[in-house]
């Protein structure tokens, strides 16, 4: 071994032992003190709508400064409903947005609250929507989709009176789609049931009317899944057909998955039904 490189050898192992001994001397004055703290930031912790200062800046990218314009912003124009919606805060750009993504959340959008479970995930959220805990919160997403929303719906079943959920859902698709969202939905054409067939052919034609795009499966194949996937990105998967007696009053339970890599699979699979 060259000298020049056995004194540096024998320099950085002084050092090291210098740095053992301090780390040391700290753990018997204050054993806490090499205790590594956790992470701040967990996926899917921080809700952007009520966290404090401190709490976002714990986020990727996000200092005091952004921190204090994301809670002046939704001070003045509410709580947000899109992690895309921190593009209209001062100051924050595309790539700080991707960067905030997975460790965010947005439980407090219009229609989520008590009974609402949600589990976070490192590419997203999974939302447990039971009984008529999930109508509140689908019909919110419809009203604040800017997009696609893409249905495949065994049964669609509306009535004339004035609280009726599966109407109230027709009339915020119809406003969807004339505020320029792409709305695709797909129905059952069933080969057993002129029941079903008549509830679906009525919504369908309401829709159309409403240049809403409206499809029906092959009478030779039963379409019995119950989804609707909003902006390529959350995906309600379940067992919530749109009839009141579902959306209001029976046991039912469905997911709210918010993934964009299943979003776009299942857009696919509805995409195929024939």
């Amino acid at each position: 071994m060259h000298p020049d490189a056995h004194k540096k050898d024998e320099k950085w192992c002084r050092l090291l032992a210098r740095r053992l001994i301090l780390a040391f001397a700290l753990f018997i004055l204050h054993p806490s003190a090499l205790i590594l703290a956790p992470p701040l930031v967990l996926a899917g912790q921080i809700n952007i709508n009520t966290a404090t200062e401190q709490e976002l800046t714990s986020l990727p990218y996000i200092g005091t400064a952004r921190a204090q314009a994301i809670i002046r912003h939704r001070d003045q124009h509410g709580p947000f409903h899109h992690a895309e919606d921190l593009l209209d805060v001062e100051s924050i750009g595309p790539k700080s947005v991707e960067a905030v993504q997975p460790h965010i959340t947005l439980t407090n959008r219009p229609g989520t609250g008590a009974g609402v479970q949600t589990f976070a995930l490192a590419n997203g959220q999974i939302m447990l929507l039971a009984d008529d805990h999930y109508f509140p919160v689908l019909i919110n997403f419809v009203k604040t989709a800017r997009q696609h929303i893409d249905v495949a719906m065994f049964l669609f079943k509306t009535t004339k009176s004035k609280n009726n959920r599966p109407a109230l859902l027709v009339d915020e698709l119809i406003r969807a789609r004339k505020r320029g969202v792409q709305v695709q939905v797909v129905l059952e054409n069933s080969g057993y049931s002129d029941s079903i067939n008549a509830e679906n052919q009525r919504v369908a034609a309401k829709l159309r009317k409403n240049k809403v795009k409206v499809r029906f499966d092959s009478v030779k194949k039963t379409t019995h899944t119950k989804m609707v996937i909003i902006d390529n990105r959350f995906s309600f998967v379940g067992s919530h057909n749109f009839s009141h007696s579902a959306l209001a009053f029976n046991h039912e339970i469905s997911l709210l998955l918010d993934n964009r890599d299943l979003a776009k699979e299942l857009r696919s699979y509805i995409a195929a039904i024939k």
